[in-house]
C-alpha cells in the first residue's frame, strides 16, 4: 500500500506526539538517595559515615542524580528529603541490620515508601547485599539470615516466577543468556537468606516474589534476587555496581563486556522506576546544595582501589556497628 507524503508526515507526527505524551508522564530528572552507613574505625578520621562511589556511578549511568541520605538525623529530616527524592538505595556494607542508625533510617524510609505507594504515590526502593538483608528484616521484623560464604562471580539460577516479575520479565535475550550461563553477578557476603527460612516466614513469603537463587561456597543455597509483589521494591544479594566500577584486587571480579551490560540493564531498570515518582525538590537551590556532587570522594591508594564519600554526623556521637 502506498502512502502520500502528507499521510506519512501525519503518521510520523502522531507517533512523535504519542512518545512525547508518554514521556511527559515520567520525571526526566530523577534524583535518588543512597543511605550512608557508619565508617570502619580505621577510616573514621575521614568521616563518621560513608557511601561507596560505585553506587553513585551506577545510578548516574542510568540517568539519575544522586543525593546522600545521612544517618542519625531527625524524623523531620527524612520526611522532608523523602518528599524531594524519587527513590532510595540501601547499599551493601557491614553494619548491624537490627540496631544501627542505618537500620533506624532505613525503617523510616521503608515505612514511608509503603505508605506512599498505598496512596498511589509511586516510590521505589532498592537493596543491594546488606541492603537486601536489611529489607528482609524490615519486612519480617526478624533476622532470618544464615551464615554462609559467597565470594566471587556467579550466574543466576532463575526461578519459575521470574517471568512474572517487573524486574526480569522483559530481559533481552543477550542479558538473559549472560545472567543464566556466565559468571556476571558479583557476590561478596558471609550471610544470606535461605529458601527454607524464606518459605517458613509468612511475612516474607506474602510480600516478596523470589526471582533467583544461588549456592554459596559452603554448599548452602541462598536467595539472590527478589521483588515485592505489590510494591516497587527490589533486592539483590549480589552487587550490580561492582563489575564496571570496583577494582578491588581482593574481590576476584570479572570485568567483562557481558557483566557490564548486565550492570547497565539493572541501572536502567531502577532509574526508570524512579522516573515514575513525581517527588521534587522545593527549588533548584535546595537540590543543588543537596547533591552528592558537593562532596569530593576519597580514593584509597591501596589494593582495594576504594573510593568513598565521607560525611560527619551532625550530632556528636558515634554509632555502634
Amino acid at each position: 500500500m502506498m502512502y502520500s507524503t502528507v499521510t506519512i508526515l501525519v503518521i510520523c507526527f502522531t507517533i512523535i506526539l504519542g512518545l512525547y505524551i508518554c514521556d511527559g508522564k515520567l520525571n526526566s530528572r530523577p534524583v535518588i538517595g543512597v543511605l550512608a552507613q557508619s565508617s570502619n574505625p580505621d577510616d573514621r578520621y575521614h568521616g563518621d559515615t560513608f557511601i561507596p562511589s560505585t553506587y553513585v556511578k551506577w545510578l548516574e549511568s542510568g540517568g539519575a542524580m544522586v543525593v546522600p541520605i545521612r544517618v542519625k538525623e531527625s524524623d523531620q529530616y527524612y520526611e522532608t528529603l523523602f518528599k524531594s527524592i524519587n527513590g532510595v538505595v540501601f547499599p551493601g556494607g557491614g553494619v548491624n541490620i537490627l540496631t544501627s542508625y542505618f537500620t533506624k533510617a532505613a525503617k523510616l524510609l521503608y515505612n514511608m515508601a509503603l505508605k506512599a505507594n498505598d496512596q498511589g504515590d509511586y516510590f521505589p526502593l532498592w537493596g543491594t547485599c546488606m541492603g537486601f538483608q536489611q529489607l528482609t528484616v524490615l519486612t519480617s521484623g526478624k533476622n532470618l539470615l544464615s551464615h554462609l560464604h559467597a565470594h566471587g562471580m556467579l550466574p543466576l539460577n532463575l526461578t519459575s516466577d521470574y517471568g512474572q516479575s517487573r524486574l526480569l520479565e522483559d530481559l533481552p535475550m543477550d542479558i538473559w543468556t549472560s545472567l543464566t550461563l556466565f559468571n556476571v553477578t558479583a557476590n561478596h557476603h558471609n550471610w544470606g537468606l535461605s529458601p527454607k527460612n524464606f518459605s517458613q516466614n509468612q511475612a516474607l513469603q506474602s510480600f516478596y516474589r523470589v526471582l533467583s537463587t544461588n549456592v554459596a561456597n559452603n554448599g548452602e543455597e541462598f536467595i539472590s534476587t527478589f521483588e515485592a509483589k505489590k510494591y516497587p521494591i527490589y533486592g539483590v544479594q549480589w552487587h550490580p555496581e561492582k563489575v564496571p566500577y570496583d577494582w578491588d584486587l581482593g574481590d576476584a571480579l570479572s570485568h567483562t563486556k557481558r557483566g557490564v551490560k548486565v550492570t547497565q540493564y539493572f541501572a536502567n531498570f531502577f532509574v526508570e522506576e524512579c522516573r515514575k515518582s513525581a517527588h521534587q525538590f522545593p527549588d533548584m537551590d535546595t537540590l543543588l546544595s543537596t547533591l552528592i556532587s558537593n562532596y569530593n570522594p576519597h580514593f584509597s591508594k591501596d589494593k582495594r582501589f576504594q573510593e568513598d564519600y565521607y560525611f560527619n554526623f551532625t550530632h556528636n556521637s558515634y554509632v555502634l556497628v
